[in-house]
């Protein structure tokens, strides 16, 4: 697979998008802000994310979240893997930060289908919680038991402004991480990214045929006109 290094960001899935997703492509705005977020505030973690550009709309997730069992981001990331995976782009994205307002980073072109088997094979269950509420009151709980009173908690305490599920052993999930990481820095190797977003100056290849047609459309038009008039002028010159 391929690595892109020190690219733009949003540029460069955003032409991945421009030339896989045909539906939802608003979905990419969600991302946008995370990838902005990531690169003005970096923690290790929220800048190392999953992506995926599908037929309809794409996904974004931290990485660390996808190797736990009892989030979205882990559903979600292993859904597609038994269905056709053709029209699926994936990449781990690293974030490193801005440049001119720009947000920079490393992209690794992933076997999506490969990779969610990865996932699936190596995930881990939640064991605790540690999680703010909109009241600032911070609470580390059992999972089970959070979970069982969810509810409880909202009401009490508002919404949630910072939720981490944590496995039994951190240094595990971490461990999974970092041998992950380094397998496709080693398998991956670099390429330059050509692709380009489609721009208001440079016109789909859709419309540039459609302008074609109207083109040719109007030339057929014009010939029979353009014959009366040549024989007009014959008839006059006779």
């Amino acid at each position: 697979m391929r690595k892109y290094e020190n690219v733009d960001i949003i540029a460069a899935l955003g032409a991945v998008v421009e030339l896989n997703t045909e539906h939802y492509k608003n979905d990419f705005q969600y991302d946008i802000d995370r990838f902005k977020e990531a690169a003005i505030n970096p923690d290790g973690e929220n800048n190392r994310l999953l992506w995926l550009s599908r037929h309809s709309g794409t996904e974004c997730f931290p990485e660390r979240d996808a190797y736990i069992i009892e989030t979205h981001a882990h559903t979600a990331w292993i859904y597609h893997a038994d269905g056709n995976g053709d029209s699926l782009r994936a990449y781990a994205v690293e974030i490193t930060g801005l440049d001119n307002g720009r947000v920079m980073g490393n992209l690794h072109e992933l076997d999506y289908k490969q990779h969610a088997a990865e996932v699936q094979n190596s995930a881990f269950h939640v064991a605790t919680v540690s999680v703010t509420y909109k009241d600032g009151i911070d609470l580390r709980l059992p999972y089970k038991e959070w979970d069982g009173h969810r509810e409880r908690l909202f009401n009490q305490h508002g919404e949630i402004t910072r939720l981490r599920r944590e496995p039994e052993n951190e240094g595990d999930i971490q461990s999974v991480l970092k041998n992950s990481r380094a397998k496709r820095d080693k398998e991956s190797r670099p390429a330059v990214l050509k692709a380009q977003a489609k721009t208001p100056e440079q016109p789909s290849i859709k419309q540039k045929i459609a302008a074609g047609r109207q083109e040719l459309a109007a030339e057929r038009t014009a010939a029979p006109t353009r014959a009366a008039a040549k024989l007009k002028n014959n008839a006059l010159e006779v």
